[in-house]
């Protein structure tokens, strides 16, 4: 990615932490159309594509036996501005398996247990892990109505330690949490937040995005 894209980038995800009440964050995001509906607990869910994300570097990687991680976070914000409302995560971590000739997944995702998978074909990989399919974002109850709202993606490959990345499932599926959502009247919601801002620039591939606008 060239510099200018890559700062382009580092402004987005530093507005998806630290947007004031009263700003935008969607100013510098290419709109990405996403389907948005809530399930029958009345939780929002999102189905989203972010292939784009994996380049002719990270397939290279994938092929050759190299952990590969895909890290995708979703933030809900009002379209005329303020601060995030909620927050969600996928995590896609892949191995090639050499010796059985699969990729070996394992797959951490808000609102869903862990899983571990497998595919003979790079075109599984991609559809598992550069996809996000019905993540849990917020509950319907906390928007209010009359309002329109927008979901702002975050997409970065190998981005964050094992460590950070186990920080952050422990944060996202503790008993606690209904949806495994977070949101502004949790205590772990700014870490969760702004949890990224301080490595911006750090992974191999990264890309920025917001959907359409949608209301309750």
């Amino acid at each position: 990615m060239k510099r200018r894209g890559l700062r382009k980038v580092a402004l987005a995800f530093t507005l998806f932490a630290l947007t004031p009440k009263g700003a935008r964050a969607d100013d510098e995001l290419p709109i990405r159309q996403a389907t948005l509906a809530f399930d029958e607990k009345q939780t929002l869910r999102v189905s989203v594509g972010y292939r784009d994300v994996v380049d002719a570097a990270t397939v290279a990687k994938l092929m050759g036996g190299l952990p590969t991680t895909i890290v995708m976070r979703a933030y809900v914000f009002r379209e005329s501005g303020g601060a995030a409302l909620a927050a969600a995560f996928k995590t896609c971590r892949v191995i090639f398996d050499l010796w059985d000739e699969v990729y070996r997944i394992e797959i951490s995702q808000t609102g869903m247990n862990d899983v571990s998978t497998a595919s003979p074909t790079l075109e599984g990989v991609l559809r598992r892990c550069a996809e996000a399919e019905k993540l849990a974002v917020i509950g319907r109850s906390v928007l209010p109505s009359g309002t329109n709202y927008y979901l702002a993606g975050a997409v970065e490959v190998n981005p964050v330690s094992p460590d950070m990345l186990e920080r952050i499932k422990r944060w996202v599926s503790r008993p606690s949490s209904g949806t495994s959502t977070t949101a502004p009247g949790d205590a772990l919601f700014g870490s969760f937040v702004g949890l990224f801002v301080t490595r911006i620039g750090v992974a191999d591939r990264q890309l920025a995005f917001r959907t359409q606008a949608f209301s309750r």
